[in-house]
């Protein structure tokens, strides 16, 4: 009888094709100022104001933010509070995503999660 090692498990790689990519960054530029996530006051807490300003003109987050939204990694809970769903109008523009992802925003940033562990399968600069 012959014994067979299990296949090793290989990783899922989901991307955001070049249409995704389009139709989120039309989105982005549309939405301009009134991006979801900023002036939203004390409470919910965005990026601050000057920081916002730099991330519209094509500046980028600082490196704490930056380190936070690398493939592989998880977002933290105070981060995913700063994310934002895309808007129905932009869903139905993209294809069914993979299951059990899900697509939100950041200022400057459009992330694919896995929803259950919200680890960052892909992430890209939208402004």
């Amino acid at each position: 009888m012959v014994v067979r090692e299990p296949e090793p498990v290989r990783p899922v790689i989901v991307v955001f094709s070049p249409a995704e990519r389009e139709v989120i960054k039309g989105y982005m530029r549309r939405s301009g100022d009134n991006h979801p996530g900023q002036g939203r006051g004390k409470k919910d807490k965005g990026l601050p104001p000057g920081l916002a300003k730099k991330v519209q003109r094509g500046g980028d987050l600082p490196p704490g933010w930056e380190k936070k939204c690398v493939r592989g990694e998880r977002l933290t809970p105070e981060v995913y509070k700063q994310c934002e769903p895309l808007p129905q109008d932009v869903v139905v523009q993209l294809p069914p995503p993979p299951a059990g992802t899900i697509v939100v925003t950041l200022p400057g940033k459009a992330v694919r999660l896995a929803q259950a562990t919200l680890e960052i399968l892909d992430v890209f600069d939208v402004l």
